[in-house]
């Protein structure tokens, strides 16, 4: 009788624990996968590249480093583009200046109106007095009516030449800025550095590798399951709970889900599943790391139990 007491008393202060650590109690029936692998993400791994050719000339991180994506790790010597930059800058505001100037055309308009009063006053002075104006001098008065009206046409056409102009040294700017862009070396997520390959005043050529920066905030699970006993479709997109043993046998769980079911079967039988699984710290440091193995409890039929995406509903 007391051996049973205590078996019952047992067995409630797990389940009060396991509550009030917001984690889901396993159920008999759930497939209990051993000797899982703690992997880094496919996208949470990479060795972040030189864009451009030139000197490291600045150095933001070192190994053990927290960055934020957008963050600045390094940059290249850019002083040449700075100054192609502002030359374009001036560059763009001339050809501004030039697209939205209508000086030409409006003075071309004017000598047009007044070599057409000054013709016209010439062949209404020989209707009035036959040859009182020599013909020849009638027929310059019209050529210079006519001269200024092209003269405006050319005017407009020019206008248009510095409008394409215009677009020609807007491009020319945005290619300087990134030119720029490209010699500042941007974090592309949350992550840690965990190796420096190069170091600050060294020549870095296009491609090559800076540092190694992971990704820790969400982890990979992978693990075997017997084909014999569960079908994919009863375990793809299932919750899953992980637990972890971590220093002197104190043990950690956490909660994921699983993102891919191996179509696979390997030769002893089973087949891969992969879980995705939220990390979270302890004491500043991130519990679950690459190269842990664990052990992950499926839970069946969650799969549909899911949070409705009110942005989805139609």
């Amino acid at each position: 009788m007391i051996r049973r007491t205590l078996a019952i008393n047992a067995a409630l202060a797990t389940a009060t624990l396991v509550g009030g650590l917001g984690l889901r109690p396993a159920a008999a029936e759930d497939p209990v996968v051993y000797g899982c692998l703690v992997k880094l993400g496919e996208d949470g791994d990479v060795k972040v590249p030189a864009p451009e050719a030139g000197v490291l000339v600045q150095l933001d991180v070192k190994e053990g480093s927290r960055v934020r994506a957008g963050d600045v790790l390094g940059k290249i010597y850019d002083e040449e583009i700075k100054a192609q930059l502002d030359a374009a800058k001036y560059a763009l505001s001339r050809a501004n200046k030039a697209a939205n100037d209508d000086i030409q055309y409006r003075y071309a308009q004017k000598s047009a109106d007044v070599a057409q009063k000054a013709y016209e006053s010439m062949v209404e002075s020989n209707q009035t007095a036959a040859k009182s104006v020599p013909e020849v001098e009638v027929r310059k008065g019209k050529l210079e009516w006519e001269a200024a009206i092209l003269s405006a046409e050319k005017a407009l056409f020019d206008q248009a030449l510095a409008k394409f102009e215009y677009g020609q040294k807007w491009a020319e700017l945005k290619a300087a800025e990134l030119a720029l862009q490209r010699r500042t070396i941007l974090a592309p997520f949350d992550g840690e550095v965990v190796k420096i390959y190069r170091h600050q005043d060294e020549w870095v050529s296009p491609g090559d590798a800076i540092l190694r920066l992971v990704r820790l905030d969400t982890m990979l699970v992978e693990g075997p399951v017997e084909s014999t006993d569960y079908d994919p479709h009863e375990v793809g997109d299932c919750d899953v709970t992980v637990e972890v043993e971590m220093a002197r046998g104190r043990k950690e769980q956490l909660e994921g889900r699983i993102t891919y079911v191996s179509p696979m079967i390997r030769l002893d039988g089973r087949y891969i599943v992969r879980a995705e699984v939220p990390n979270r710290q302890d004491h500043g440091r991130w519990l679950l790391r690459d190269g842990m193995t664990a052990k992950m409890t499926i839970h069946p039929n969650t799969a549909e139990a899911r949070p409705l995406n009110i942005s989805q509903t139609p």
